[in-house]
């Protein structure tokens, strides 16, 4: 995460696509489907409505979305994409692109969500979860079990 945060010479798409999967545990596919209405920028924060429920980004995606808002857009300045597809008009790019973006740097797309995934499941309910992820809530609730065995021996190896 490291890494997508600071490192410029990372293309500005892949940065964004893994800190939203890395932070959001959102699939590439809807980070590749995000609109620029589905962004709410106040100058002081950002949020993002993936879900029915909008979420407050935590820097430095705030300044790495404007930069891709603000980007000149020569191939498709009428569609409300964050991400337009340069090979099909009207178009989001397609998320397999993301995946073999993140994927040439030796990131796992896979990875990425389940990390996130597993740190949310940790520090959320169930319901919360599955809105801001996508998934279900039997989902999310299984997440939890894992996030909650992860630490379970914690304890017993203290007091060895």
């Amino acid at each position: 995460m490291h890494r997508f945060e600071t490192d410029e010479t990372i293309p500005l798409r892949t940065r964004i696509c893994g800190l939203l999967c890395g932070t959001l545990g959102r699939p590439s596919s809807t980070v590749a489907k995000l609109t620029r209405t589905a962004i709410t920028d106040t100058g002081d924060e950002m949020t993002v409505t993936i879900g029915t429920s909008p979420v407050r980004l935590r820097d430095p995606l705030p300044a790495l979305i404007r930069r891709q808002l603000d980007a000149p857009r020569r191939w498709d300045t009428d569609s409300d994409w964050l991400f337009p597809s340069k090979l099909r008009a009207g178009a989001h790019t397609d998320y397999s692109m993301m995946v073999k973006d993140l994927q040439t740097l030796g990131c796992s797309i896979v990875s990425l969500r389940g990390a996130a995934l597993l740190a949310l499941a940790a520090t959320m309910p169930a319901g919360p979860l599955s809105d801001l992820t996508g998934i279900s809530t039997g989902v999310a609730n299984r997440w939890q079990t894992l996030a909650a065995a992860a630490y379970s021996g914690y304890p017993a190896l203290r007091l060895d």
